[in-house]
């Protein structure tokens, strides 16, 4: 089974925090894109993915975010940008996709949504 995250970041992700997200997940692992480019994974040594991480989404529509998440994420202010990351079941896969959900909190603001929390928001901060 997956374990989803969604960033909801208050600026737009430039090159940089994308970078700097994947250093923050751990330096050791291997990136790839896929999808034509619209995802990227981070893979463990033996180059099996443990995280793919979306192409990040420009949400504009006030309570966007509140219908798709459910009540649980709390308020989110538009323009929010959706940054849907996705953990696999493999050893390490979620501690991986938490590093680097956080890293994008930390450099741009806003919170992050897991689906074990059921929509409530488990990380929050500003830039």
């Amino acid at each position: 089974m997956t374990y989803d995250l969604v960033a909801l970041v208050d600026g737009r992700p430039s090159s940089d925090d994308i970078l700097a997200g994947l250093q923050a997940a751990g330096e050791e692992l291997g990136v790839r894109a896929v999808s034509d480019g619209a995802v990227v994974q981070l893979c463990d040594a033996d180059d099996q993915p443990l995280v793919s991480v979306e192409l990040p989404l420009l949400i504009q529509v006030p309570g966007e975010v509140e219908r798709m998440l459910g009540p649980g994420v709390g308020p989110v202010q538009t323009p929010a940008w959706w940054v849907e990351i996705r953990a696999t079941a493999t050893k390490g896969g979620r501690e991986v996709a938490e590093k680097y959900a956080n890293s994008l909190i930390d450099r741009l603001g806003g919170k992050v949504w897991t689906s074990a929390s059921a929509g409530a928001p488990e990380t929050e901060g500003t830039n």
